[in-house]
């Protein structure tokens, strides 16, 4: 919402926006006949209250589009610094958006003064959190120098700020309802809040558009404009404007309501943007997936509940011209609104994914494809059982199995009529050569007849390779088949082939993509990391990676010797190919003496306890790792049962494997001083 002034009361006004829409389209009295004749003067509205049924409407869609981006922030990149503040403005929103729907269903001036008051808890804080905000963008670009005692300060004044206007009157006092619209008086200090609040949001602002000025991609500008331009969003929709000077009385009062309602549709549109440029910063996924998973987010979350409120208003607008009861159509047309909604998203979805993946979308495409016509096991499994149950009824059998050669052996994949065990189908013949040779079989007309089944062979669509065994038991027919059911034989066996071979083809596709999926992972991962310059693109090393714990533990576990550290990832450091040229050139030995530094340096000061809360994690490390200690005895030594001992030494590899991250920063951050050094 554009600022009212810390609130504005949502009147009781009717939501009966359909007699407001006739008259403005027809116009003047004649409008006003025609409504008197098809529904009582009480519903028919006038433009004022029309322009605040629109505005609750809009106002409730901006809290929940606000509330909407905040969830899918914390559950989508809540990993990112810049996620993370920003969904602190976010909640400043959510709660000035949810008290002023509050005003607007308050029964008496007292309790909107309170409402009010409680509003600055949102408002106090937004200058603070705008300062968050701003340091969690220049550290994605550049070092951050911002000092401790500023950002700890900022808090305290904030929660002093907000003390006061919510116990006192030296920020605000005295309220005041003109125009259908409420809000306080100004006290001593609000100028000087105020100027806070500005001064914050221009810092923060013109920080932005240095932040956008060093990003190197054509991408990353363009998401930093989206961000500059819907910047100002929360501070829109959270300042009490009319503090400053209230609302001129000689102004027309639906002036008011329209600049409101055109507030809020900046703010919206402003916040839509912002969030679209905040999901890509500290995601580790494509562009296209973070793209597509918050466009349809939108999609069905705050634009569904704001059309759902809109035919709710259109609900009851008809029910008083019907004079119906109430929610008779109104919670009908919400429900009809949010089904629609969804219908709508699934059926444009062919245009939605030409819209956001333009270049990519013939590849896109093929991977839908793809992933619609994988065949699974379970697939392939109800496929053969179709054409089981159709062979066994061509030639009138009761039971039929249909296996799979894997390896040289075969293995059931689908029977009917009973149950064939692995073994009963291992010693069946799987051609008709080692059929001839079985013991009571024989070949006949194709098919291969031994104790009691008749075996038919699948190959391949070259006739090379053998894919699998079909068998009949005891049919009733004789052979040779009639030239018909022979044919239609033919055609269910070879629908049999193509499923097999299909599958073994697609398995085979799949083992060679296997090896590569965590380097394609570890690319798509990368790309996140250098999506913007600067700090982002100097932790684009092995640090940044999600595996590093799982390394550090690899070469504790093979501290002394053994795969694990002689093909460790870690051996790529700068710091262990440092400690490596101290000791001749060995990167195993550089690596173990790094462990150990990194492990003294855990080791608390002062003499050894093995209980000690404070020497637990070093002990845990030392004994198990260093000593080559069992789980159970270091268990045992240290107090504590194996499930709490496994919990405690991933706490101690994390604690480790942060003192290794410092070491490499470190290390790189003194050589690019020195590089620095060089130029100067």
């Amino acid at each position: 919402m554009a600022r009212t002034g810390s609130g504005a009361v949502l009147s009781q006004a009717h939501l009966s926006i359909l007699p407001g829409i006739i008259q403005w389209m027809l116009g003047g009295g004649a409008a006003q006949r025609w409504c008197r004749l098809v529904m009582p003067d009480s519903v028919i509205m006038n433009w004022l209250e029309l322009l605040i049924g629109a505005n609750n409407v809009l106002s409730v869609g901006i809290g929940a589009t606000a509330f909407a981006l905040q969830l899918y922030l914390f559950f989508y990149n809540r990993e990112s610094r810049v996620a993370r503040s920003f969904g602190g403005l976010l909640i400043c929103v959510v709660y000035v958006y949810l008290t002023d729907l509050l005003m607007g269903n308050a029964q008496n001036s007292h309790l909107t003064e309170v409402l009010l008051r409680w509003q600055w808890l949102g408002i106090a804080f937004t200058p603070t959190l705008y300062l968050e905000f701003t340091r969690a963008i220049r550290r994605v670009v550049q070092q951050d120098h911002f000092p401790p005692w500023l950002r700890i300060g900022s808090y305290i004044l904030s929660g002093v700020i907000a003390l006061l206007a919510v116990t006192t009157d030296l920020v605000v006092h005295n309220g005041t309802v003109r125009q259908g619209a409420a809000f306080l008086q100004p006290g001593p200090l609000f100028y000087a809040f105020a100027l806070l609040f500005i001064l914050a949001l221009v810092w923060g602002l013109q920080q932005t558009f240095a932040a956008r000025s060093r990003c190197y991609t054509h991408a990353a500008r363009r998401r930093m404009t989206y961000l500059s331009i819907g910047f100002i969003a929360p501070a829109l929709g959270v300042f009490p404007y009319l503090l400053i000077m209230g609302w001129p009385a000689a102004l027309p009062d639906a002036m008011l309501w329209i600049m409101l309602i055109l507030g809020n549709i900046a703010v919206g549109v402003m916040l839509a943007l912002m969030s679209y440029a905040v999901a890509f910063i500290g995601a580790l996924t494509p562009d296209r997936v973070v793209k597509h998973r918050l466009v349809r987010f939108l999609l069905r979350g705050p634009l569904a509940a704001l059309l759902a409120l809109i035919a709710l208003g259109l609900g009851r607008t008809l029910e008083r011209a019907l004079g119906l009861g109430q929610y008779t159509l109104a919670l009908l047309a919400a429900a009809a609104a949010i089904i629609l909604v969804q219908l709508g998203v699934e059926l444009g979805k062919p245009l939605l994914d030409l819209a956001l993946y333009r270049e990519g979308r013939a590849e896109i495409a093929r991977a839908q494809e793809l992933s619609q016509s994988v065949l699974t096991t379970a697939d392939l499994r109800q496929f053969l059982e179709n054409i089981l149950a159709a062979l066994c009824e061509l030639v009138q059998s009761d039971a039929g199995f249909i296996a799979a050669l894997e390896d040289g052996a075969l293995h059931r994949e689908i029977w009917c009529g009973f149950n064939i065990t692995a073994e009963e189908i291992a010693g069946f013949p799987l051609t008709e050569g080692a059929g001839a040779s079985a013991a009571g079989a024989q070949s006949q007309d194709g098919f291969i007849l031994w104790n009691d089944y008749w075996l038919v062979p699948i190959y391949d669509r070259n006739g090379a390779e053998m894919l699998g065994l079909a068998g009949i038991l005891r049919p009733q027919l004789t052979l040779p088949l009639h030239p018909e059911r022979r044919e239609f034989f033919e055609q269910l066996l070879l629908q049999a082939q193509v499923a097999l071979d299909d599958r073994r083809l697609q398995q085979a596709v799949f083992s060679a993509l296997t090896p590569i999926l965590g380097e394609l992972g570890e690319i798509q991962r990368r790309q996140g990391l250098l999506r913007y310059g600067g700090a982002s693109a100097r932790d684009f090393t092995l640090t940044a990676s999600e595996d590093f714990p799982q390394w550090v533990h690899d070469a504790l576990a093979h501290y002394w010797g053994g795969p694990r550290l002689t093909e460790n990832p870690l051996l790529n450091l700068k710091v262990v190919q440092r400690a490596a040229a101290v000791h001749d050139g060995s990167p195993i030995k550089g690596l173990r003496a790094v462990l150990t530094e990194a492990l003294e340096q855990l080791r608390p000061d002062g003499e050894r306890k093995l209980t000690a809360p404070e020497w637990l994690l070093y002990n845990i490390l030392e004994l198990k790792f260093i000593r080559g200690q069992k789980v159970r005895e270091v268990a045992m030594r240290l107090a504590l049962s194996e499930s709490d001992y496994y919990r405690k030494q991933r706490i101690a590899i994390e604690n480790l494997t942060q003192i290794i991250v410092e070491m490499e920063t470190h290390l790189r951050d003194d050589d690019e001083t020195g590089q620095a050094g060089q130029l100067d």
